[in-house]
């Protein structure tokens, strides 16, 4: 009986230690409807987080202010936004983050919306405009008034969600709506609405990131190379399968497969090859993220010292 005592005491210790073994969370990031995140979401549902282990799970949120305050509020780990969402998440929270990657820039997507009474950006002086004050909102509606010789304090500034601004803008509540897809498209549908400005105007301005807090980095050893590999594999889906990765990405977002595929015209997508070339040589991904500090300082949206700005650009290997 004593062999078969040692042997029973060994298979219930081994038992204790496998149950008391807690498997490592998934990083969760927060991300809101733009198209040029979508091709996480094709990622993740073809499976292919799962495919090469990758201990992501993402967490859909109404709008880029949703994203930030739940990185900032500790909620997610990480958030998909443009540089401004991710500069402000820094200096709010007490999360350090880093950018680990660029999925798009903005080429005519981000759009400030008017009636068409209003044909160009200086007839909005003294006017009611709507924006998310706390977030790419902001700083694309002082980009465009300062095209036009204004600077915020010549215009009524309203914060709008996205979610509510065609409502304000149909009642006339609000003279103009800082949007972007898929809420600018259904507006954009109404023939009394048309657009006065767009990142178009201010190529590479608008940079989409995603970000992951240094905490998360660290307890998950090889995730970033791990995000760039299913990042590719869904641009290559989509290449070889564009009606199903369509399909799927336009039903998420609440729009039709032609519209969201007409949005994709006006973005830049980053590939993997894109993305080495901006990690390689990140100083130039930095100084966007200085310039945007000084934006947002000069307009008031956040108090910071540019200058001694932490670099948050990620480093490690792709």
């Amino acid at each position: 009986m004593k062999p078969f005592s040692l042997l029973g005491l060994i298979f219930i210790v081994l038992c204790l230690s496998a149950c008391g073994k807690k498997e490592t969370p998934p990083v969760e990031i927060a991300i809101n409807p733009w198209p040029g995140y979508e091709f996480l979401f094709l990622a993740e549902q073809k499976g292919f987080f799962k495919e090469v282990g990758l201990n992501a799970k993402l967490v859909q949120l109404g709008s880029l202010s949703d994203a930030q305050r739940s990185y900032v509020n500790g909620y997610t780990d990480g958030l998909a936004s443009t540089v401004i969402e991710a500069v402000q998440a820094q200096i709010l929270g007490n999360k350090p983050l880093e950018i680990v990657m660029v999925p798009d820039y903005s080429n005519g997507g981000d759009v400030v919306i008017t009636r068409k009474e209003f044909s160009n950006i200086s007839e909005l002086k003294g006017k009611n405009i709507g924006c998310e004050v706390s977030s790419l909102g902001i700083f694309l509606l002082q980009r465009a008034l300062a095209k036009a010789g204004l600077n915020l304090k010549d215009v009524n500034i309203v914060n709008v969600e996205q979610m509510n601004g065609e409502k304000l803008m149909q009642n006339k509540t609000i003279d103009a709506f800082i949007s972007y897809p898929p809420v600018s498209i259904n507006i954009l549908k109404q023939k009394e609405f048309h657009t006065v400005f767009n990142s178009a105007e201010i190529p590479e301005e608008i940079i989409d990131t995603i970000s992951i807090s240094k905490k998360a980095l660290a307890q998950n050893p090889g995730f970033v190379p791990k995000l760039h590999k299913v990042w590719q594999m869904a641009l290559d889906y989509y290449q070889h399968h564009p009606e199903d990765a369509l399909n799927i990405m336009a039903t998420r977002e609440g729009i039709s497969s032609e519209d969201f595929e007409g949005v994709l015209s006006d973005l830049k997508i980053v590939n993997f090859e894109g993305q080495k070339e901006i990690f390689q040589s990140p100083d130039k991904l930095q100084q966007s993220v200085i310039e945007v500090c000084k934006t947002l300082v000069d307009s008031d949206a956040i108090n910071a010292n540019c200058k001694q700005f932490p670099n948050i650009i990620y480093k490690g290997v792709l």
